[in-house]
């Protein structure tokens, strides 16, 4: 038990409770200017969802059940997880700082601009939910299968 009271524990949480100071969320500048506090918000999900699944990785390896069929495809289900959720931070990154549009024209007329390296990387990002979610989902739903064919009874 450290040596911070049940009074000084309270006092602390009170005065950082009570006491905030100003949060300049649009007052940021620089290259990582996105625009709104959404994009923020939703590049920090893709990295705490990343971050669960290294450490349901790090459980699965931990307490040696990767020789239960499920787990074993729960195993590689999440490593695209983590692939997939770094592939949208960078693919998001990578759009959010694109400055002209990169589809002109409208209905049948539209075309695509191709003009330089930053915007056929996001065209190649664009494509993360076809190659990293859908053996990821796949790989998931073998796990939960191989787990209902699971005998009742026989623990991990």
């Amino acid at each position: 038990m450290s040596g911070i009271t049940l009074l000084g524990r309270l006092t602390l949480i009170s005065a950082v409770a009570l006491a905030p100071t100003p949060a300049w969320a649009e007052g940021w500048v620089g290259w990582f200017q996105w625009g709104t506090q959404g994009s923020y918000v939703h590049q920090f999900s893709h990295l705490l969802f990343a971050g669960a699944m290294l450490f349901l990785l790090r459980e699965i390896y931990l307490s040696e059940l990767s020789h239960n069929p499920g787990f074993r495809y729960l195993w590689w289900a999440c490593w695209i997880l983590v692939f997939w959720n770094l592939d949208a931070v960078a693919g998001h990154a990578l759009e959010w700082s694109l400055a002209n549009p990169v589809i002109l024209g409208e209905g049948l007329a539209r075309r695509l601009l191709m003009e330089d390296l930053s915007i056929w990387l996001f065209y190649l990002f664009k494509f993360n939910h076809f190659f990293w979610l859908m053996p990821a989902m796949y790989l998931f739903y073998r796990s939960l299968k191989a787990f209902s064919l699971q005998p009742p009874g026989k623990g991990s």
